[in-house]
């Protein structure tokens, strides 16, 4: 394959990734809590440096070497709601919940009550406090900026707020939970606070994740049209040759 169209085509793959990528950013524009993700592109040449494998006799191509997507862990907008299960991380840290699979982390915080009473997400997870997952029964509820839950004026638990060193090394599960990429990471208490009756909302910048569609867009229509020139190259050359 022409080294021109091959780099043609691997830029058409990144674009298209990066689209997937800020597709589901504004699908989750509203969303609490959400962190958006990036893509970065790296691209790799043949040089003497560090020289490709390429099979003896060919020729090395100028293709992409990597692409690299990353979260985006910038602090959303906080907006008071008051709602008594709305609470937001004031700092850095989040909230633990309870999974099938094991301990998961989010910053969503606009939880409810099961009918038991337990403290869940809206996916109905629960939701760990220092000594378990937090229960309520009663009708006042208030939460300190510790994360202490007291009900009634009785203490019902005090909710778990941790943190990981930094960077973060974090993947994106369902939703907006997160897992540590090392599953032996240990959290740490985090020191933020939490406040209640105010919700965190999602890091995307809806104006922002549009220009950058727009630019993909075109950027991908550009290397459309490079592999069709070299395309129409290719067909010309071999009808020209064969009139030799």
């Amino acid at each position: 394959m022409n080294s021109g169209m091959y780099s043609a085509l691997s830029g058409n793959i990144a674009a298209m990734k990066r689209l997937d990528i800020i597709s589901n950013n504004l699908a989750n524009a509203n969303t609490p809590g959400f962190k958006k993700d990036k893509m970065l592109f790296e691209s790799m040449l043949a040089g003497s440096a560090n020289p490709p494998a390429v099979p003896p006799g060919g020729t090395a191509d100028p293709i992409l070497h990597k692409d690299n997507v990353f979260i985006d862990y910038e602090r959303g907008p906080v907006a008071q709601t008051g709602n008594t299960f709305d609470l937001a991380i004031d700092g850095d840290g989040f909230f633990t919940v309870s999974t099938p699979d094991g301990p998961a982390y989010t910053r969503q915080g606009n939880f409810r009550l099961a009918a038991d009473g337990t403290l869940v997400t809206v996916d109905g997870f629960p939701v760990m406090g220092q000594g378990g997952a937090i229960r309520i029964q009663g009708s006042r509820v208030e939460i300190d900026a510790r994360g202490e839950v007291s009900v009634d004026g009785n203490p019902a638990g005090a909710i778990s707020v941790v943190d990981f060193p930094k960077p973060y090394s974090l993947t994106k599960s369902a939703g907006t939970l997160l897992l540590p990429a090392n599953p032996q990471a240990t959290p740490q208490p985090a020191k933020a606070e939490i406040r209640q009756g105010h919700l965190e909302g999602s890091n995307v910048d809806s104006i922002t994740e549009m220009v950058q569609m727009i630019e993909t867009n075109r950027y991908f229509e550009a290397c459309q049209r490079t592999i069709r020139s070299f395309d129409e190259m290719a067909a010309k050359a071999v009808n020209d040759l064969g009139r030799l």
